[in-house]
């Protein structure tokens, strides 16, 4: 075979640079024409999707869209997100957007851990287990504890700031159903001084335990061993009073006299 000379050589090395610049002109020229049809779709509509007890136009109206004139693929999905995020009910959602000029919002919805109570007796509002709050609407109805007393007040997109507040949440959304079913209310006092009230169960009635501040996760998991082995097995023992604020043991007032368990 016949070896290629400089000249055929060099001619084939510009040939090759043709085709490789030809090619990236069409890349490029491509990436352009996509870019471009990009930013010319129009936004025809928004579908809200996953919204239970959102409101899917309070949804709408927080992604701050005018359909009139803002391109489809104009705004950033992240963008998107963080105003929808704002929507009470709403803890998250996923922006999907569709060549015939559908912008497709699925949210997915806060799951409270509590409702507070305020001090007429009135419910208030949801708390789930990040501080955010959740107003109330109809057939919104939760089988959670009520929470009383000193509750810190929320505003409309910022979680609540109180840091044992926040780790009391937080424990009743780890703990397990049957302790939460235990729990009828807590009562947040001064300085952050928690009581639970158990719910009435196995002939006892409700009966005051003492949480104190943080360390709750522990707490709740100690007075479910204890409720399960040392109350509900003594049905005709009336306990006035469970203490579990001290490490490693915890304190009872039953027919007036306390013991130590």
């Amino acid at each position: 075979m016949a070896r290629e000379t400089k000249k055929q050589i060099r001619r084939r090395r510009i040939v090759q640079r043709i085709i490789l610049g030809s090619m990236a002109f069409t890349v490029a020229l491509i990436s352009f024409l996509a870019w471009s049809w990009h930013r010319s779709v129009p936004m025809k509509r928004v579908v809200v999707t996953g919204a239970v007890h959102a409101d899917s136009s309070e949804v709408v109206r927080f992604a701050a869209l005018d359909r009139d004139s803002v391109g489809l693929f104009a705004v950033e999905s992240d963008v998107l997100v963080d105003r929808v995020r704002r929507t009470p009910w709403v803890r998250n959602a996923v922006v999907r957007r569709r060549p015939t000029g559908t912008l497709s919002i699925r949210v997915e919805e806060r799951e409270p851990v509590v409702l507070v109570v305020q001090a007429d007796g009135r419910p208030s509002h949801y708390l789930d287990a990040e501080g955010y709050a959740m107003p109330l609407v109809p057939n919104a109805l939760y089988d959670v504890p009520l929470l009383r007393g000193r509750v810190p007040e929320t505003s409309a997109t910022q979680p609540i700031q109180t840091a044992f507040v926040r780790e009391l949440l937080e424990a009743l959304a780890n703990a397990d159903l049957e302790t939460n079913a235990l729990i009828s209310e807590i009562i947040l006092g001064s300085g952050g001084n928690a009581v639970l009230h158990t719910s009435p169960a196995g002939g006892h009635g409700s009966v005051p335990a003492y949480l104190g501040v943080g360390n709750y996760e522990e707490k709740l998991e100690r007075l479910h061993a204890f409720w399960h082995q040392a109350v509900l097995t003594r049905p005709n023992q009336i306990f006035r009073t469970i203490d579990v604020r001290f490490d490693g043991q915890i304190v009872t007032r039953e027919d007036s006299t306390t013991t130590s368990n």
